[in-house]
């Protein structure tokens, strides 16, 4: 099954932002890496599939465009104030070479085809040692939505294929949001897949340290996500 990805994504942001907050997703997910986030207050930053900007409003970035294909995310983050770019990241992004000093590109590449291409395109809109920052989930793929499991030794590689180094690679360690785990045990058929779980949520309950060093030493097994700083070469 194909996605059809503008339909998917047309409403898809419609009261996301309210169940985020509800949820304290991005204070999960990036509370404990987001001071290494940093770009320079006057310098413009595109936000590549940015939703409805929540994450960059989460990081405190206000100069800032987004280039989505979500009309919903798009209007949300006209309304927050951010500037718009409508456009498939899958394809020769409507933007000039050379115009943004930093680029973040969060949540995003599991869901594509051709990472490459997006890859490639956004160096050719960076200038020269822009920096680009991303944040890849380690999840299992379903061949729709989540189309890859892209772990980090093939990002980094990617990364390079495309003109990029890497100045360093972080981790945010799995079993992070233990409410999303007692969901999936409510709401899986699977026996095997709750018992699973049921071993995944008595891991959550660890201290954050002892978690953040097993994705340091396992990140294929034991990252929730990566999140990586690269230059533009």
């Amino acid at each position: 099954m194909t996605l059809d990805t503008e339909a998917y994504y047309k409403n898809y942001w419609v009261g996301e932002k309210e169940s985020r907050i509800q949820r304290g997703y991005y204070d999960r997910l990036y509370a404990r890496i987001r001071h290494r986030l940093i770009v320079s207050p006057a310098e413009r930053v595109l936000d590549v599939a940015g939703g409805n900007g929540q994450l960059l409003q989460y990081l405190g970035i206000r100069n800032a465009d987004l280039l989505d294909i979500s009309d919903s995310g798009l209007a949300a983050a006209r309304a927050a104030g951010f500037g718009t770019v409508r456009g498939d990241i899958e394809k020769r992004f409507p933007i000039a070479e050379n115009t943004y000093a930093a680029a973040f590109l969060f949540e995003v590449l599991e869901h594509l085809h051709a990472p490459l291409r997006t890859l490639a395109e956004i160096h050719h809109v960076l200038k020269p040692g822009g920096i680009l920052y991303i944040g890849q989930p380690n999840m299992r793929a379903d061949g729709v939505h989540h189309v890859r499991r892209y772990y980090p030794g093939e990002l980094i590689s990617d990364l390079k294929k495309c003109g990029f180094a890497v100045e360093w690679i972080d981790y945010v360690p799995a079993y992070s949001m233990p409410d999303a785990i007692l969901s999936d045990i409510r709401s899986n058929p699977s026996w095997i897949r709750k018992a699973v779980q049921c071993v995944n949520y008595l891991l959550s309950r660890l201290p954050w340290l002892i978690r953040y060093r097993m994705a340091r030493a396992l990140p294929d097994r034991f990252a929730l996500l990566a999140v990586v700083k690269a230059i533009k070469r």
